[in-house]
């Protein structure tokens, strides 16, 4: 339902009605009383808690009274206080426009309730997977799963969250018959590296294109002769120029001021689930007769 709320405008002596969310009625408290105040903005710092507490118990944890509570319901234009929590409900759960772009580094805010959280990270996840198919390149991923296809052994390397997108791709190879090398000891990943020569392909994981670690086991696959399939974000790295095929990442997310890594890792993790499936159409015979069993 459409709320309305007439809006004073003193200076012209005047006042016009018009639709307002209920988030901005008590953000901007106009008219409020002083108990009023402080229910709305116990209300803005509890949201997920409001919307299961009755009216009792919100009028005992900010001092007013059952009555103050139904005075602002009443003045943000509903019927009482099961109305409020019914209509600001279904306004926090689509509190966002679906066009309006999340901040992958910050995608939520202090205040946000858990289904304006979850709303955030589902349009970001569709966000993120938008991007990343439109910066992919089909030709690239052909060739890498050509590489990969007819390698002798497959190694993967990184680490972090890039390394546990890597590993997911490891376990469904592994599930569809074929064995993909990783080692999850730190430090030991180098050794591997050295242990790979021509005919053999390294799968190289890093986001920023930075990580010291995997750069210097890119370095020495290329040193040994062994191919590399790249996937990063930093298309002038020195990574991505060791690399014999570097898949480009969107470049959205910042390593240092990020709060977590979902758009790097859900990018990383389409990347790898499309290289995945591509394998998969390849030897769609041989797997297609064989089911995977989970």
């Amino acid at each position: 339902m459409c709320l309305f709320r007439f809006i004073p405008e003193f200076c012209a002596g005047r006042c016009y009605i018009g639709p307002m969310k209920i988030e901005t009625m008590l953000k901007e408290q106009i008219d409020f009383t002083a108990n009023e105040k402080v229910i709305s903005e116990y209300i803005l710092s509890h949201k997920d808690d409001v919307l299961h507490m009755s009216i009792q118990s919100l009028a005992k944890k900010t001092y007013t009274s059952t009555s103050a509570v139904m005075r602002m319901c009443s003045d943000l234009g509903l019927s009482g206080f099961r109305d409020f929590k019914i209509q600001y409900a279904q306004e926090l759960s689509s509190s966002l426009p679906e066009n309006q772009e999340i901040d992958p580094n910050f995608p939520f805010s202090p205040n946000d309730s858990v289904g304006e959280i979850a709303s955030s990270l589902r349009k970001l996840t569709s966000q993120t997977l938008t991007e990343a198919q439109k910066t992919l390149s089909p030709s690239d991923v052909k060739k890498a799963c050509m590489l990969l296809h007819n390698a002798k052994h497959v190694a993967l390397f990184g680490i972090g969250d890039a390394y546990l997108a890597g590993l997911t791709f490891q376990a469904r190879m592994m599930r569809s018959g074929t064995i993909y090398l990783a080692t999850p000891v730190y430090g030991e990943q180098h050794h591997l590296a050295q242990t790979m020569h021509a005919g053999d392909v390294g799968i190289v994981l890093s986001y920023s294109g930075t990580t010291k670690s995997t750069t210097d086991c890119a370095r020495e696959l290329k040193k040994n002769g062994a191919a590399t399939v790249c996937i990063t974000a930093a298309k002038d790295s020195e990574l991505a120029k060791l690399c014999t095929i570097t898949l480009l990442l969107p470049a959205r997310e910042q390593k240092f001021r990020r709060i977590a890594s979902f758009f790097s890792q859900t990018c990383m993790e389409y990347y790898l689930n499309v290289i995945y499936s591509y394998l998969y159409v390849m030897d769609y015979s041989t797997y297609h007769a064989k089911p995977i069993d989970y």
